[in-house]
């Protein structure tokens, strides 16, 4: 991905996004200000002249009327027309603008009209005023060109009544003009707000697309390292969000990434280390096997005392070979899960002194005394007393394996509320901290150098650990380096 290209992609995401967002809204806000606004001036007309009407229908003075029609011309900047019911003007007020002042008729109102305004009579049709509308008692308001004043305006005409009759018309007329600059004022005033809006979103969106897009830089690069091999880069979580949440999972998958890859190059390594073991524990005994028997079978040895010793190194070499393999095919039936636990009562007391007592000619022949501590008491558990007998085997094995001349193995047993509980104890040289959480992996040696003379596969406490495991139990050690190791397994009584 290039760099910086999904800053540009959200930021001009977001900014069409306002763009579009603010121009429609902008948009529908001018259309409304200019209905709402004219709306508004109409409505305004209508209520002046209807005020304007009422007064000018108590009123018989006819300077006072033009006193009241001037006054209404200028608080609206209007020409008003005052016309009779036929639609003729019969007097006018202006300010500023519009046509000349016109001399007055009489309105059938009862008026005696002394000054004269009226410069001519005017017909209807140029007041844009339909009369018959007017007499049926209708209100009027009309915005377009109008002929008399040549311009755009905006009229409202209302009925003049006299004793509950129709007997003229109040007609307001103003120029457009004005109110169109004060709407378009009002509408300049959005569209630069729309501007700055849209300079202001477009700053925000391109600071937030930096924000929203800098950990997927980030973990892009830590994703690319791991591509490569590399598992030790990780993403800065600084956020608890979504964004934060999948800098936290890639850098989880990171990690465990590179546990599983180290474990695998363990196992791959083992493996490696394991198949060399074998083929020296396999080609060693082959050999001492050959050259014994034959030498045996071509009369080199005379003696029978070398003979006897001849064929002991045979049956030593071939039981080496019969337990390499005996643990190998455990140990894949273990996997397969072909290993069926056959569970009956057993006396756990009776089965640890059984499998300690076989086992004290092997302890003498190393030099190593083995002792039992039993419990006062029997311990009955459910569980397979061949495999059982098999976990205690192997872990006496280990520790006569690697304890030293004239050192002691202990095997203690006891019984924790509804649990076996069971250690093997070794004076032995201990097992370095750091090489502890692999002893129960497949095929591993602590000391690689002395496999041969100690004898072992590697396979011994990976089948400890998955009996134990079969019965529901678990397994630990403790162990320091020159103070010996400890073995410790649990296995639930029922």
């Amino acid at each position: 991905m290039k760099p910086g290209g999904i800053v540009k992609k959200l930021w001009l995401a977001t900014t069409l996004l306002v763009i579009l967002t603010m121009g429609l809204t902008t948009l529908s806000q001018l259309w409304l200000l200019e209905k709402t606004y004219y709306r508004q001036q109409s409505d305004r007309l209508l209520t002046e002249a209807r005020a304007a009407a009422a007064d000018l229908a108590e009123e018989n003075n006819s300077q006072t009327v033009f006193q009241q029609l001037q006054g209404l011309a200028n608080s609206l900047q209007a020409t008003v027309f005052l016309t009779d019911r036929e639609g003729t003007i019969v007097l006018t007020a202006r300010s500023g603008w519009g046509h000349g002042m016109m001399h007055g008729m009489g309105l059938g109102m009862g008026m005696g009209m002394g000054h004269q305004w009226l410069s001519g009579n005017v017909s209807q049709s140029q007041t844009k005023v339909d009369m018959s509308q007017i007499l049926a008692g209708a209100e009027i308001i009309y915005r377009g060109h109008h002929p008399m004043f040549n311009t755009e305006i905006l009229t409202a005409a209302v009925p003049v009544k006299k004793a509950a009759s129709v007997v003229g018309a109040l007609v307001v007329n103003t120029p457009l003009q004005p109110i169109d600059n004060n709407l378009r004022a009002l509408q300049g005033t959005s569209l630069y707000s729309l501007l700055g809006g849209l300079l202001l979103a477009a700053l925000v969106s391109w600071l937030l697309s930096r924000y929203l897009s800098g950990p997927l830089l980030q973990m892009q690069e830590v994703a690319k390292s791991m591509a490569q091999g590399d598992y030790s880069r990780r993403v800065d979580v600084t956020r608890n969000d979504e964004i934060g949440w999948l800098a936290e999972s890639l850098n989880s998958l990171a990690c465990q990434l590179a546990e599983k890859i180290s474990l695998l190059r363990r196992i791959d390594q083992t493996r490696r280390d394991f198949v060399a073991g074998v083929s020296h524990e396999l080609r060693t005994p082959l050999t001492i096997i050959q050259g014994n028997a034959e030498a045996l079978l071509d009369g080199v040895v005379k003696d029978p005392a070398k003979q006897r010793q001849y064929l002991n190194n045979i049956l030593e070499e071939t039981l080496r070979l019969r337990r390499l393999t005996s643990e190998l095919l455990d140990m894949r039936k273990i996997e397969l899960g072909e290993v069926i636990l056959n569970k009956q009562a057993v006396d756990a007391v009776s089965l640890f002194n059984s499998v300690v007592n076989k086992m004290q000619d092997l302890a003498a022949a190393r030099g190593i005394v083995l002792r039992f501590v039993p419990p006062s008491r029997p311990i009955l558990i459910t569980a397979d007393s061949d495999r059982l007998g098999q976990i205690l085997i192997n872990l006496t094995e280990n520790a006569l394996r690697f304890s030293p001349p004239g050192g002691e193995v202990l095997v203690t047993l006891a019984e924790h509320r509804q649990a076996l509980i069971a250690e093997v104890k070794d004076n032995g040289p201990g097992i370095p901290e750091e090489e502890q959480p692999f002893i129960w992996d497949k095929f591993y040696k602590v000391d690689k150098s002395r496999c041969r003379s100690a004898g072992g596969t590697g396979l011994g406490l990976a089948i400890v650990k998955q009996l134990v495991e079969l019965h529901g139990g678990t397994v630990s050690l403790s162990s320091k380096p020159g103070r010996g190791t400890t073995f410790r397994f649990t296995i639930p009584k029922q």
